[in-house]
């Protein structure tokens, strides 16, 4: 019963932040018919943003600059720079083609325009770059993606969906992920101000740009600015309209109100090595696949992490420390996450959360109580690498306080309408990391 009512209370966030189906199949989009959505939170600005739920046998997405596993989904329109989407099958044989789809959309993330306005060459492509996985416990096939290439490049900036379908069947979805494409063409300095609300301290982001000889025809409320915390941009939240400082330089900032409070401890984990260490209490070889328990996370307490972990994302070569490439020889291990709450069982469900699931809030991550250990458990399967990740308690009072922030990756997208388009322009961007 309990398991019921998180699946109620999700089902409702989904519902209550994201555009309904017929605002999601208007205009472009290819004519697609909307996709059964992932479980997301809802809020901020972006309450359009509704991706595919990714199949059960799709592991260790990743999505990133091509050669920094660490760095955001972002790249510069005609700069040269590529992106690389990379994921396993599980027990998948020999592997087999997919194709990949593109979706433009505006800034609060509803599906805009037709492939042809937004894409040049062709309309999709195919994935041909595939592997097995070598003498591992589980069999998988590791599958990368190198653009904009050759097939596939970009006419316009903005927000973008891509799609990872069978080969020739758009509608045959095994998941989606968001990235985005700027043009860079404004100068862009980001700080940040602390405030106070009657629910306690707040961060905010402050962004002061210049635009450049490019957008010297934009009217200054033709911008926007969206503000990202640590790569969940499903959560982003928009400054209002900016205050004019001198000649041709902008200012936004969140106000209080909307700015970004404290939130739950975050906690990593690093399986580049499977041993016994400070994050590791125990691992099982004699077990398939191979079993690791983890240190206990408490709930008043986060843990030491990475800055390039912030990036919300999985990060796999770059910890793989053991023998082999990692794309095709890292195992997936069954991982066990054990978190001790602050007083006893909370009110609502557990649900674990993080880079290996997108952040989603899934009824199927939710955490079983053991009253004689006191404590919160799940197993999931992960390959090794390095994630940072949450434990999300389906009742706000009994959420665990935080004293002071955590170090944070913030990302600022401007945005400029542009009404010939009918659609938002992503002008330029910049992250910053904030304590």
């Amino acid at each position: 019963m309990r398991f019921r009512s998180a699946l109620l209370v999700v089902a409702l966030a989904v519902v209550g932040g994201c555009a309904a189906p017929d605002e999601l199949g208007e205009g472009g989009a290819g004519g697609v018919s909307v996709v059964q959505p992932g479980y997301y939170e809802a809020g901020g600005e972006a309450g359009r943003f509704v991706l595919a739920r990714t199949a059960d046998d799709v592991k260790t997405i990743q999505l990133n600059r091509t050669g920094d596993e660490t760095s955001p989904p972002i790249v510069t329109m005609n700069s040269g720079q590529t992106l690389t989407l990379a994921f396993d099958l599980l027990d998948e044989g020999t592997g087999r083609p997919l194709s990949v789809y593109f979706y433009h959309a505006d800034r609060s993330w509803r599906r805009d325009l037709t492939p042809s306005e937004f894409l040049r060459a062709f309309l999709s492509d195919d994935i041909r770059n595939y592997r097995t996985s070598s003498a591992t416990e589980i069999r998988y096939v590791h599958y990368e993606y190198e653009f904009p290439n050759p097939n596939i490049d970009f006419l316009l900036s903005g927000n973008y969906i891509v799609r990872v379908a069978e080969q020739g069947n758009e509608e045959a979805v095994l998941f989606e992920r968001a990235f985005f494409v700027s043009e860079e063409a404004a100068e862009l300095r980001f700080t940040f101000q602390s405030g106070f609300t009657v629910g306690g301290s707040v961060l905010q982001p402050v962004v002061q740009f210049r635009p450049g000889p490019e957008l010297e025809n934009a009217q200054a409320f033709d911008y926007s600015v969206c503000f990202v915390r640590n790569g969940r941009y499903g959560q982003a939240r928009c400054a209002p309209e900016p205050t004019l400082i001198e000649l041709a330089l902008y200012q936004f900032y969140l106000p209080r109100e909307s700015a970004f409070e404290a939130s739950e401890p975050l906690f990593e984990v690093d399986l580049g090595l499977l041993q016994v260490g400070p994050q590791i209490a125990g691992v099982d070889f004699s077990v398939s696949p191979y079993h690791v328990s983890l240190d206990l996370d408490y709930a008043r307490f986060g843990s030491e992490f990475i800055e390039g972990s912030l990036s919300g994302q999985p990060v796999v070569s770059a910890v793989y420390r053991d023998a082999g490439e990692a794309a095709t020889q890292a195992e997936y291990v069954a991982t066990t996450f054990r978190y001790v709450p602050a007083d006893g069982p909370e009110r609502g469900p557990v649900i674990l959360s993080g880079a290996f699931n997108d952040w989603q809030i899934d009824p199927a991550y939710e955490m079983t109580w053991d009253p004689e250990t006191g404590r919160y458990e799940t197993t999931i399967l992960l390959k090794q690498g390095r994630y940072l990740y949450r434990y999300y308690v389906d009742d706000p009072a009994a959420r665990p306080p935080v004293r002071d922030f955590q170090p944070s990756r913030y990302t600022a997208f401007v945005y400029l309408h542009d009404p010939s388009r009918l659609t938002d322009r992503l002008v330029a961007t910049r992250s910053a990391i904030a304590e």
